[in-house]
C-alpha cells in the first residue's frame, strides 16, 4: 500500500468498522449486564443518586400530599476517563501485513467489552459505601428506624441459601410493607460453582428425595472474584439493579495516522485507540446479600 493520505483514512475507517462490528456483536453477551443498570449521563460529569433512598408506596390521600424527603442521602457517581493504545509499524501497512493489524483491532474490542465487566464485577467484594452512607453490605442498615442486614458469614449450602433468601424477603420499606425482593442470580467464585449446581440445578438430593431449592434461583460463576468461599445473593428482576454503571462517553476508535505523525517521522510507527468516561457505583443494598464463606 503507497502510504499517503488518501489511503490511510480509507484504512482507518475500514478498522474502524471492524472495530465497531467486533464490538457489537459482543456487548450483546455480556455479564455485568445482568447485574448493573447502565445509565447515560449525558453532558454530565456527576450524577447525584440520593433518590435511592425512597420506595414510593401508594398511601390513602387525607389532607395533604406527602412528599418524600430525601436530604439524608448524598450519594454520586462521577466519571472517569479510560483509554487503550496500540502502535503500528509503518512496515506492516506499507507492505501490506494488514493480517497482523486487523485481529489486533478485534483485540481492542474485545477489550472494550471486558472493561466495563472489570469495572462491574470487582464491587462485590469491594464493597463500598453506598446511599445510606454504610458500606454496601452490611449488618446495620437502617430503613425508618429497623435495622437490616445484607451481610453474612456462613458456607454456601442449601440451608444457607434459603436462610439468606428469607433475610432479603423480610426487608420491608419505612412504612412496614413489603419490598417484595425475591432474588433470582447466585454469584458465586468458579470454586462454589458445584455447589450452586447442587443447590439449584441438580433434580434430587444424594438421598433420592426431590431437591426443594431447584429452579428457585439462576446461578453465575464470576472469574473476577478473589475469595473461593465468598457467595452472593442479587435481585436483579428490577430496571434498578443492585450495581450502577454510569457511562458518559461510549468506547470511540480513534487513529493517529497522518504521514506526517511525530510517531510516524521518529518511530516510523502509527496509532490506533479506544476511549470512554464511565465509572460505577452501588445501586440499591437491599438487592443484594453477601457472606464470606467462613462459618
Amino acid at each position: 500500500m503507497i502510504v499517503n493520505g488518501t489511503n490511510l483514512i480509507a484504512l482507518s475507517k475500514g478498522l474502524s468498522k471492524i472495530f465497531d462490528d467486533t464490538y457489537r456483536n459482543l456487548i450483546k453477551d455480556v455479564d455485568y449486564a445482568k447485574i448493573a443498570t447502565t445509565i447515560r449521563a449525558g453532558n454530565n460529569t456527576t450524577i447525584d443518586y440520593g433518590w435511592l433512598g425512597d420506595f414510593p408506596k401508594m398511601r390513602e390521600w387525607i389532607g395533604d400530599r406527602v412528599i418524600r424527603d430525601l436530604a439524608a442521602h448524598k450519594y454520586s457517581i462521577s466519571k472517569k476517563d479510560y483509554e487503550v493504545t496500540i502502535g503500528v509499524s509503518r512496515d506492516d501497512i506499507e507492505f501490506d501485513r494488514l493480517g497482523i493489524v486487523k485481529p489486533r483491532v478485534t483485540s481492542l474490542a474485545e477489550g472494550a467489552v471486558t472493561h466495563y465487566d472489570e469495572l462491574v464485577f470487582p464491587l462485590l467484594e469491594t464493597n463500598g459505601v453506598c446511599f445510606d452512607g454504610k458500606t454496601f453490605f452490611a449488618t446495620d442498615h437502617d430503613i425508618g428506624g429497623s435495622e437490616f442486614s445484607n451481610k453474612g458469614t456462613k458456607v454456601l449450602n442449601r440451608d444457607s441459601f434459603l436462610e439468606y433468601r428469607a433475610e432479603m424477603r423480610g426487608i420491608v420499606s419505612d412504612t412496614g410493607k413489603p419490598l417484595r425482593i425475591k432474588p433470582d442470580i447466585l454469584v458465586v467464585p468458579p470454586e462454589l460453582e458445584q455447589v450452586a449446581i447442587e443447590i439449584l440445578i441438580q433434580d434430587r438430593l444424594a438421598n433420592g428425595a426431590s431437591n426443594p431449592t431447584k429452579g428457585l434461583a439462576g446461578y453465575m460463576v464470576c472469574d473476577y472474584l478473589t475469595s473461593a468461599t465468598g457467595w452472593y445473593l442479587l435481585d436483579t428482576r428490577s430496571v434498578l439493579k443492585p450495581f450502577i454503571l454510569q457511562i458518559t462517553k461510549d468506547m470511540k476508535f480513534q487513529a493517529m495516522n497522518k504521514p506526517d505523525d511525530e510517531s510516524v517521522f521518529m518511530r516510523k510507527e502509527f496509532r490506533y485507540g479506544v476511549d470512554s468516561m464511565d465509572n460505577v457505583g452501588y445501586g440499591l443494598w437491599q438487592l443484594a446479600f453477601s457472606s464470606d464463606g467462613t462459618v
